[in-house]
């Protein structure tokens, strides 16, 4: 059987090349790939491998693009760090894939499924049409879910605490330094500025309500119709002072709670 290896982390590469070599000796790697540029390159002037490990990110992009710009006519098992929503999309196409740290009884498993496919012969039992639409919208999704802090690391005292942004209520400015407040009512000071932070969190969650304040959802208690057309909400554990709506974002305001 000859398996073309698509890795760009070095050590990676090498414990996947020993898993497989393990598995079966005898088993032919043709190349160490680093990228989609080299992956495309490579299919478009050689013969198609038995069977291909493919990364999912790789330096120079999603790995999707491969199947994109060259013929993909073989098996493949996607080795991936992406959680268990994205997986349900490679389970849903009939992909096989490796979770991340790899180990021998995962990389066995995978490889049993092919081997008896390759031995039987039976068409049945050959992978369905990869759905590549689907599965770049969905991981492209995770990508984007991805890039934004999941947590902000702050001090208690003498100690660094590690605070989840799912405890955070909101976001604010006060004497030029930027705090929050979690569900708990305590309050922490951080670096970024608030400008900062609005770039950092994911605008689903958060809405930055006025020049000195973002706020989530779930810090909403209440909210009555104030002056010149602009919103007084009431917050769960509330800053000293009034919290309001700037009037320019009302209606940007309403349109995000009515999703």
């Amino acid at each position: 059987m000859n398996v073309l290896v698509v890795e760009d982390e070095h050590l990676a590469g090498s414990h996947l090349e020993s898993l497989i070599k393990q598995y079966e000796s005898h088993i032919n790697i043709l190349a160490r790939l680093e990228s989609i540029r080299d992956t495309v390159a490579y299919l478009k002037s050689n013969p198609q491998p038995d069977l291909m490990f493919l990364d999912i990110h790789l330096a120079d992009g999603l790995s999707f693009g491969i199947f994109d710009q060259a013929k993909v006519e073989c098996p493949v098992i996607f080795t991936t760090a992406y959680d268990e929503y994205a997986l349900q999309a490679f389970q849903a196409n009939s992909i096989d894939y490796l979770l991340k740290p790899i180990n021998f009884e995962k990389l066995a498993n995978a490889m049993d499924r092919y081997v008896n496919w390759f031995q039987t012969g039976s068409r049945a039992q050959q992978p369905q049409m990869i759905d590549m639409s689907m599965l770049k919208g969905l991981l492209a999704g995770e990508t984007q879910k991805n890039k934004y802090k999941s947590r902000y690391v702050v001090k208690r005292g003498e100690h660094l605490v590690a605070v989840p942004v799912e405890e955070i209520l909101y976001f604010y400015s006060e004497d030029k330094a930027t705090l929050f407040k979690t569900s708990e009512g305590k309050r922490y000071l951080i670096d970024p500025t608030l400008s900062e932070v609005e770039a950092q969190v994911d605008p689903e969650e958060f809405f930055r309500i006025n020049r000195g304040m973002m706020v989530r959802f779930e810090a909403i208690k209440d909210m009555v119709s104030f002056s010149n057309r602009r919103l007084k909400l009431i917050l769960n554990h509330p800053p000293e002072s009034e919290v309001l709506v700037a009037r320019e974002k009302v209606t940007e305001f309403k349109n995000w709670l009515d999703r």
